[in-house]
């Protein structure tokens, strides 16, 4: 049971949601606004990119929640990796005191993602009649795009919170490349509209290929294929139990290299 992660944790699901509250917390502590701003980020990201790119470009129908529908699951894997990569460090005074096990911290702050992912959310649905769009049935399978990408953090999360243990100039490193990430991800752009390197790399990029699905879902009102479906899942659960696999492989270490 060692190597599954999760589920070794459903008995301390109570302490696991305990954390996870004094995380979202002590995230917007000292701010005015204070939890609001996990609501206003990405509005304010989707409106000043909606002026943008419909002042360069033919506005198309539906391209407002298009945007929205990518910008929110960006938002999730960019806030939830963030944090996981600095879960082993920012609980470093934890890691002796309790009687916890060190893959508990990385799950802990995926769990303050999921807090507040279920509120954005929640916006993101309210949002869809003031945007003047009609979805179909598919939409019930939205929230399963928004966990797969949970899923995907998590295993970001046991990769990065171990290596910065090691290599401390990762987190700059890392919020260069999820720059780059809302750029190669189909956010902004659609998937027919382009061609050569950018489809490369959607065939290696898991969080545009659930953007993606997220758009047949949402936008389009059609189910991807099984073998989309497939294919994303394998990719998603191959980087979860990669990155655990590395974080049980090198946590002996923790606590004397922090």
């Amino acid at each position: 049971m060692a190597f599954l992660p999760l589920i070794d944790f459903w008995n301390k699901k109570s302490l696991i949601l305990h954390f996870s509250l004094l995380g979202v917390k002590l995230r917007y502590k000292g701010t005015y606004l204070g939890f609001l701003w996990n609501v206003l980020e990405p509005l304010l990201t989707f409106l000043v990119l909606y002026i943008v790119f419909t002042s360069i470009r033919e506005r198309t129908e539906d391209y407002g929640i298009y945007l929205l529908t990518g910008i929110m699951l960006y938002h999730v894997f960019v806030r939830g990796t963030q944090t996981g990569l600095a879960s082993i460090r920012n609980n470093q005074h934890f890691l002796s005191s309790m009687n916890t096990r060190k893959e508990f911290y990385p799950i802990v702050a995926v769990g303050s993602i999921t807090l507040t992912t279920i509120v954005e959310m929640s916006v993101f649905l309210a949002l869809i009649p003031i945007l003047q769009f009609t979805p179909t049935w598919t939409l019930i399978l939205f929230p399963v795009t928004v966990v797969l990408m949970l899923v995907l953090v998590l295993g970001f999360s046991y990769f990065l919170s171990i290596l910065s243990v090691y290599f401390r100039d990762i987190h700059p490193i890392w919020n260069v490349l999820v720059h780059a990430l809302f750029f190669i991800s189909p956010i902004f752009w659609f998937v027919d509209e382009v061609d050569g390197i950018l489809l490369d790399i959607l065939k290696f990029n898991p969080v545009g290929q659930i953007i993606e699905l997220a758009h047949h879902l949402v936008i389009f009102g059609e189910n991807p294929s099984g073998n989309d479906w497939m294919y994303t899942v394998t990719f998603v659960f191959g980087i979860l139990f990669f990155g655990f696999f590395i974080f049980k492989k090198y946590e002996k270490r923790i606590v004397e290299d922090l």
